[in-house]
C-alpha cells in the first residue's frame, strides 16, 4: 500500500500511461479472438471474447471509483461534481447548451 499521496499520484499516472499505451495498441483481429484462462473464482477454464474482457476492465474501474467516492464522502470530504456533463465542459470550456 502506498501511503504517500505524491508517490501514489505518480504511480497512478504511470499505470494510466501504460493502460493508454496498451489500449492504443489494440488490433481488431486480437479483440475479435477469444481468451481462454483458468478462473480461480469459477474453479474452471473459461472462454470469453477479448473485446468483452477489455470493455469489462474499463467498466470495472468505474465500479472501484464509485467505491472510493463512497468512502471519501462517508469520511465527510467533499468531492465536487462528478457528473461528466458538468466536469467535461468545465475542463474543455463551455457548458450546458440551452434546449
Amino acid at each position: 500500500m502506498i501511503e504517500d499521496f505524491a508517490e501514489l499520484a505518480a504511480a497512478r499516472e504511470e499505470l494510466d500511461a501504460a493502460i493508454s499505451e496498451w489500449a492504443g495498441s489494440m488490433e481488431e483481429a486480437w479483440l475479435a479472438a477469444d481468451q481462454i484462462w483458468f478462473s480461480a473464482s469459477a474453479g474452471r477454464e473459461v472462454t470469453a471474447p477479448r473485446a468483452l474482457l477489455v470493455t469489462h476492465m474499463f467498466n470495472h474501474q468505474t465500479h472501484h471509483r464509485g467505491q472510493a467516492h463512497a468512502l471519501i464522502t462517508r469520511a465527510g470530504e467533499k468531492t465536487g461534481d462528478t457528473d461528466l456533463s458538468l466536469v467535461i465542459p468545465a475542463i474543455v470550456g463551455g457548458g450546458f447548451r440551452p434546449s
